[in-house]
């Protein structure tokens, strides 16, 4: 073994029980640290800790992120981190003077959403005179944010699905994107089924022909995974638009056309879309044929 390898053993030592319990030593005071966070001791927590200890846990999207500063902050992270269950291993730590490196893994359950996660971490603890004086945790943030977003119920969904469809800010990628990988949409009248881009094609056939079409939400039920909607699709004709074989031109006319749409979702993706919508009423109202 070189002398560059007997160096750097010396400052690694593995999670087996072997360094002496000694007051003052880093490496067992950072194990005295993991081994009450395991057993939920917030007292040993905060008498490991200095009174100026500052925590930082980085990412933006998940509950605990952000620094805690004194015992007043750490006893705020304590209180937060009642939202998640987790359960911590340390298994290799690297030591340089005050400063001892954990590596570790985690895995866990984020109790509002009921999501897990897993975690390979490393914390950079220092200690001082026998306390915790800093803690910076490198850790999966995304998988966290992942575990912490929250899962739109269905109805949610649909809003999220109409106003991507409205007005100068509409987006048929986004309008396509709540469509499972082979969801489709049906124009029941004309016995149309669309899927993929086509989707959003159709969408923006109509926003073409009506610029400031807009689609009034008047009921809304839900039941599991159905969800039917009762609305009014209203805008004024101000270019041209194909229906059937035939091209209109411009009527200037506003149309408000009673229609109910039936969603059928499966993992929070649409699969089935029909459209039961009145073009007789169209016409009517843009004068094609009489009432």
């Amino acid at each position: 073994m070189s002398a560059l390898e007997e160096n750097r053993n010396s400052h690694i030592i593995k999670n087996n029980g072997e360094q002496k319990n000694m007051s003052d030593n880093p490496v067992q005071i950072v194990k005295d640290f993991f081994a009450t966070m395991e057993r939920g001791d917030k007292q040993g927590l905060l008498a490991l800790s200095a009174e100026d200890i500052e925590w930082i846990i980085p990412g933006e999207d998940w509950p605990l992120a952000g620094t805690y500063r004194g015992h007043a902050g750490l006893a705020h992270l304590l209180q937060k981190s009642e939202m998640l269950e987790t359960s911590t291993k340390p298994l290799e730590f690297v030591v340089q003077g005050d400063r001892v490196l954990v590596v570790g893994f985690a895995s866990g359950r984020i109790i509002a959403t009921n999501k897990t996660f897993k975690d390979d971490w490393i914390f950079a603890i220092t200690v001082r005179n026998g306390k915790l004086t800093n803690i910076r945790e490198y850790i999966d943030t995304q998988a966290l944010a992942r575990a912490s977003e929250m899962s739109l119920d269905n109805e949610e969904i649909i809003r999220k699905l109409y106003a991507s469809a409205e007005g100068p800010g509409m987006n048929t990628d986004k309008f396509v994107s709540f469509f499972s990988e082979k969801g489709y949409m049906y124009d029941v009248p004309s016995g149309t089924k669309f899927r993929g881009k086509a989707i959003g094609d159709s969408i923006a056939a109509l926003a073409s022909a009506f610029p400031d079409v807009h689609r009034e939400l008047l009921s809304i039920y839900v039941a599991g995974n159905v969800v039917v909607v009762e609305l009014g699709i209203r805008g004024t004709h101000k270019r041209e638009l194909a229906l059937g074989s035939k091209t209109i031109a411009p009527t200037g006319k506003a149309i408000d056309v009673p229609c109910v749409d039936v969603f059928h979702l499966e993992n929070g993706k649409v699969i089935s879309f029909n459209c039961h919508n009145s073009p007789s009423v169209m016409q009517q109202q843009l004068g094609l044929v009489s009432s």
